[in-house]
This record gives structure tokens, C-alpha cells and sequence, in this order.
């Protein structure tokens, strides 16, 4: 039984460690959205205070570079997603089977205790028997 049990924490901990690279991909391709977003925000303000035609003309190619990768990264967010929301289920599964294990165990280690108990309370019950009636 604890060889079972040993078996689902290590494939528990597998999955979690499989979750938590999930999560870091996802948490990556957030940083990258959000650098975008702070150098769309960066060229907006130097456009703003600028008043070359050629620097206005760079910065419009620029925001339409910047919007592909964006939209490249949302995909690849969206899939990040997915991927890690199939870790967290799998990591929720791993987690159920640790605990119906757990929970089987220490109902057998009750069983075990109550099934001593009695044998004891036999034995016992023997000897003062068999003490009583040498005593009579």
C-alpha cells in the first residue's frame, strides 16, 4: 500500500512541477505583452513631442511590427493557457488519487488498532479466566 502511495505523490509532485512550468510560460508571455505595451506607450509620447514627418512615418511601421508580435503573443497565451489549465487538471487528479490512497490507508490503520484492540482484550480476558479459575 505505502508503495502505491509513494507512486502517486511522486507522479503529484511530477504534475505540479509540470503546472508550475505551464504557469511560467504563460507568466513570460505576459511580461512580453506588457513590454509592448510600455514601448507603444515609450514612441507614442517621443511621436507626440516630435515634429518630423520621418520620425512620425517610422514610428506608424513601428506601432504595426509592434502590433504583430502582439498578436502573435496572444496567441501563444491563449495556447499557454490551455496547456496549463490541462496541467492544473492533471495536478487536481494526481491530488484526488493521493487522498483516496490516504484516506484508504488510515482506515486500514483504524481496522488494524480495533482488530489489536480486541485480540488484547481477548488475551486478557484469557488470562484472568484462566486465573480465576485456578483460584477456585
Amino acid at each position: 500500500m505505502q508503495k502505491i502511495l509513494d507512486l502517486r505523490e511522486f507522479e503529484k509532485k511530477q504534475a505540479e512541477g509540470e503546472l508550475a512550468k505551464a504557469l511560467s510560460e504563460v507568466t513570460k508571455i505576459q511580461s512580453e505583452l506588457e513590454n509592448i505595451a510600455k514601448r507603444r506607450v515609450a514612441v507614442s509620447k517621443m511621436n507626440d513631442a516630435s515634429a518630423d514627418f520621418s520620425f512620425r512615418a517610422q514610428s506608424q511601421s513601428y506601432f504595426i511590427m509592434l502590433s504583430q508580435k502582439q498578436e502573435k503573443y496572444l496567441e501563444e497565451l491563449a495556447a499557454a493557457q490551455l496547456v496549463a489549465e490541462q496541467k492544473r487538471d492533471a495536478v487536481r487528479q494526481a491530488m484526488q488519487k493521493v487522498k483516496v490512497l490516504e484516506k484508504l490507508r488510515d482506515s486500514k490503520f483504524r481496522e488494524w488498532k480495533k482488530e489489536l484492540a480486541a485480540e488484547e482484550e481477548k488475551n486478557t480476558d484469557d488470562v484472568v479466566t484462566s486465573r480465576f479459575g485456578q483460584n477456585q
